[in-house]
This record gives C-alpha cells, sequence and structure tokens, in this order.
C-alpha cells in the first residue's frame, strides 16, 4: 500500500526502460505507476499510464503479456471504479475476470471475482454479488492466496451486513481482519511498511478497533 513509494520508484526506472514500453519491465512499471496514481486520487495520471500500456499491448507482443494483462485489467477496473464510471468499471471487470480465468492463478482469480462483487453491490445487484463472492470463496478453497481472501472476505462481509445477516457479516469480518493481522506480523514492527499497511484506508475500514494490536 505504499504508493507514494510505488510512484517514485517507478517514475525513476521508467525513462531507464525505453519509449515506448516494449520491454516487459516497462509495462510493469506503466501497470504499477497506474494502480498507484488511481490510489492516491490522480486518476487522471492513472488513466493516461494505462491507456498507454494497453495499447502498446495491444500492438506488440512481449514476453509475460498474459501477467500484465491481468496487472491491466485490475487497474483499469479499479480506477473506473473510483471514478463512478459503473458502467466502464463492469465491463473492465468482466475482461479481469476472463484473462484470470486463462490462468491457473488462484490470487488474481479470486481479486477478480472481488471486484466483480464491489461493483454488483455499487449497482444494488446484491443477488451478482452473492454469485460473485461464492465463486472467490471457491477459488481460494484448499489454497493459501492471503493478499486476495482478507478483500474477498471483506467484500462477503459487506454483503452480508447489506442483506442483514449480521452474524455472517461479523464472522468473514473477522477472517479479514485475521489475515491482514497475519499479513501485519510478518513485517518486522520497525519495517515502516508494516504501518503504511496497516494505515491504508481499506485495511482500517476492516481492522476497525483491532488496528493498534495489529
Amino acid at each position: 500500500m505504499d504508493f507514494a513509494g510505488v510512484v517514485e520508484i517507478c517514475d525513476s526506472v521508467l525513462p531507464l526502460l525505453g519509449d515506448p514500453p516494449r520491454r516487459p519491465w516497462g509495462r510493469f512499471c506503466l501497470a504499477l505507476l497506474g494502480s498507484a496514481h488511481r490510489a492516491l486520487g490522480n486518476y487522471v495520471l492513472a488513466r493516461d499510464h494505462l491507456f498507454t500500456l494497453r495499447d502498446e499491448m495491444d500492438h506488440h507482443t512481449v514476453i509475460h503479456d498474459w501477467h500484465h494483462r491481468m496487472l491491466l485489467q485490475s487497474a483499469l477496473a479499479e480506477l473506473w471504479f473510483a471514478w463512478g464510471d459503473l458502467q466502464r468499471a463492469r465491463a473492465e471487470t468482466e475482461q479481469f475476470l476472463d484473462v484470470t480465468q486463462q490462468t491457473a492463478e488462484r490470487t488474481w482469480q479470486a481479486l477478480a471475482w472481488e471486484m466483480s462483487a464491489r461493483v454488483a453491490m455499487a449497482e444494488l445487484d446484491l443477488t451478482r454479488a452473492q454469485d460473485c463472492i461464492a465463486k472467490g470463496l471457491s477459488t481460494m478453497e484448499g489454497f493459501e492466496v492471503p493478499l486476495a481472501s482478507w478483500r474477498v472476505y471483506a467484500a462477503a462481509a459487506e454483503l452480508h451486513e447489506r442483506r442483514g445477516d449480521s452474524e455472517l457479516a461479523e464472522y468473514h469480518l473477522a477472517l479479514s481482519r485475521n489475515t491482514i493481522i497475519k499479513l501485519a506480523n510478518s513485517l518486522p514492527a520497525e519495517e515502516p511498511l508494516r504501518k503504511i499497511f496497516v494505515s491504508d484506508s481499506m485495511v482500517r475500514k476492516v481492522l476497525g478497533d483491532t488496528a493498534i494490536a495489529a
């Protein structure tokens, strides 16, 4: 969640990788920059980086583009969702789901289902959101995917809260909270990234009063 750090690093590296970004690491940097600027609220900058990346990928394929495409679709879905354009967010999320289903990568698959659930809830389609959550939970079953699971559990908690099932909401919230705390505790107490992680708004929303303990 150190988005400012991502921008600083990628801005320093990207000029060394060539323009247009036809090397894998250049594309990786553009995807990260787009995601980071979106999280920082710099939506126009985020859009510019992601559109540049999409255009280059559509015209010139390089090694690892299957992975870059997942990063790109995730970032575009999050961008339009944050911008309040649910129609575009849904379209990009559908493509996000499509590219992740072509791999065996459970973390990205689960993140795509979580994104789909958030879009559905924003559109007040709780039936579709329930289906997305169920598929996200099924995707994670039997696999250790903490970077995705805390988000899927959090989305499940929000859905059940909206449907008036406080018991199931608290159950999934506890699963999300416990996963976040395990991730935080994987970093040394003195590591600055630990504080940045638990201070993120999405993380704080899940932790609530447990933030200090984490």
